[in-house]
C-alpha cells in the first residue's frame, strides 16, 4: 500500500501543540517525521504525557542539543536530506542558534520551512509573548463565545493552535506541489492570530454589513442548548429554517406557534425560549430526542466523552483506533477524519519515547556508533 505522502520527509522543531498537530496530520498520510528534541528534556508537551501521546504518533523522535555547534552540524546534514522543516520558535530565535531559512535554504534551496508563531514573523505584535486564548481575544473571537446573558465564556478547545497547525498543513502541501513545478523551496510564515482572523471572516462578513459580529441565526429561540426532565442536556439546532421551527412546535405541543417567521421569533426570543425549555423539562431526553428525530428536527445529546466512545457512527467511521505501545499496553487515539478510497487509515507507530530513533537516525547519515556514544557523553545528542 503507497501512502498519499510516501517520500516525504519532515523535520519537526515546533513543539506543544500546533506544530505537532500539524506533523501528526502529514504523517498520517504517510510522510516521514523525525522529532528534533533537545536532550534531557524534549517536548515540553512530555510533561503531560497523555497529552503528548494524542498528536505525536507516526513519528520518531531524535535528541539534538542545538546550543552545541557539532549538534548543528548534525542537523545541517540532516536538513540535506529532508524535504520540510517546522520550527515554533519565537521570531528570531531561529537566527540567533543558526538555523534560520536563510541559513538552511543555502544547504538545501529545495527546501519548504515552516515557522508556526503567535502573531508572525513581521509585524508591531511579533514579539509579544502570547498563547491561544489571548490571539483569540485579539482576534475578536472571544467575543462570539457569550453565554445567554452576554457575559464571556472561556472555550475548552485550543482553536488557535489546531487551526494553525491546519493551515500550517495546507500550506506546505501547496508549497510542496509548487515545488514540484519550478524547484524551487519556500519559507512559510504561519501567524495564529491570522489563522484565528481567517476563521472569523463570515462574522467579519457580517459585521461590514450590519455592524454585529454574530449571524442572527445564533439568537434564533430554538438554537441552543436546553435541558430535559433529569437534567440531561441536549442541542437544538432550529435556526433560520421556519420549517425546521415549524416542525418542531408540531411535535412537541406548541401549534399555536407554528408559522411564527424567523424576523419575529428572534424578537420573542425570551418569551419562546422560555416556553420551549419549560415543555422539555416534562420528559427525559431519550423521550425527546425520538420525538424531535421523529419529526426530523435537528436535535443531539451533549455527550460526555464515554458517550463519545461508545457511538455507533463513531465507531462505524473508525474513528477511535488503538495502537499497542512497547510496554504491552494499547493506546486510544483520534484517528485521521479524512477518508480516502484507495489508502486505508492506520496508525503505523506509536508515539515515540524521547530521543528513541537517535542512535538510528545518525547511523543512517554516516555516523559510526562509537562516535554516537562519544555524542552522548558531551550531551550533543
Amino acid at each position: 500500500m503507497v501512502m498519499l505522502l510516501e517520500g516525504i520527509r519532515i523535520l519537526e522543531l515546533a513543539h506543544q501543540y500546533p506544530g505537532p498537530y500539524c506533523t501528526m496530520l502529514l504523517a498520517d498520510l504517510g510522510a516521514e517525521v523525525l522529532k528534533v528534541e533537545r536532550p534531557g528534556i524534549g517536548d515540553p508537551a512530555r510533561e503531560v504525557l497523555d497529552f503528548f501521546r494524542s498528536i505525536n504518533r507516526n513519528k520518531k523522535s531524535i535528541t539534538l542539543d542545538l546550543k552545541i555547534p557539532a549538534a548543528r552540524e548534525i542537523l545541517y546534514r540532516l536538513v540535506e536530506r529532508y524535504d520540510v522543516f517546522f520550527e515554533g520558535y519565537r521570531p528570531g530565535v531561529t537566527s540567533r542558534l543558526g538555523i534560520d531559512y536563510e541559513t538552511l535554504r543555502k544547504i538545501n534551496p529545495c527546501l519548504v520551512y515552516c515557522s508556526i508563531s503567535g502573531y508572525g514573523q513581521e509585524g508591531p505584535y511579533r514579539d509579544l509573548p502570547g498563547h491561544d486564548f489571548n490571539y483569540m481575544a485579539m482576534a475578536g473571537m472571544l467575543k462570539c463565545f457569550r453565554d445567554r446573558e452576554g457575559n464571556l465564556v472561556e472555550p475548552g478547545v485550543a482553536i488557535g493552535d489546531l487551526s494553525s497547525g491546519m493551515f500550517a498543513a495546507i500550506a506546505v502541501l501547496a508549497a510542496l506541489i509548487g515545488r514540484g513545478k519550478t524547484g524551487q523551496g519556500h519559507y512559510i510564515d504561519v501567524s495564529m492570530f491570522d489563522g484565528l482572523l481567517s476563521w472569523m471572516s463570515t462574522n467579519f462578513g457580517i459585521f461590514f454589513g450590519t455592524g454585529q459580529l454574530e449571524m442572527d441565526v445564533f439568537r434564533d429561540p430554538g438554537y441552543g442548548i436546553f435541558q430535559a426532565g433529569k437534567g440531561e442536556a441536549f442541542a437544538l439546532g432550529v435556526a433560520h429554517e421556519d420549517w425546521f421551527w415549524d416542525r418542531l412546535c408540531s411535535s412537541i405541543g406548541m401549534e399555536k406557534y407554528v408559522g411564527i417567521r424567523a424576523e419575529e421569533r428572534r424578537k420573542r426570543v425570551k418569551e419562546l425560549r422560555e416556553k420551549l425549555q419549560s415543555i422539555f423539562l416534562k420528559k427525559p431526553r431519550e423521550e425527546w430526542l425520538k420525538i424531535l428525530r421523529d419529526a426530523d428536527v435537528p436535535v443531539t445529546p451533549v455527550q460526555t466523552p464515554e458517550q463519545v466512545l461508545e457511538d455507533p457512527h463513531v465507531n462505524f467511521r473508525e474513528m477511535i483506533q488503538s495502537i499497542s505501545l512497547s510496554s504491552g499496553e494499547y493506546l486510544k487515539q483520534v484517528s485521521f477524519p479524512v477518508r480516502f478510497s484507495h489508502t486505508p487509515q492506520t496508525i503505523r507507530m506509536p508515539p515515540p519515547e524521547l530521543g528513541e530513533h537517535t542512535e538510528e537516525i545518525l547511523e543512517s547519515i554516516g555516523i559510526p556508533k562509537d562516535e554516537v556514544v562519544q555524542l552522548k557523553r558531551k550531551g550533543v545528542v
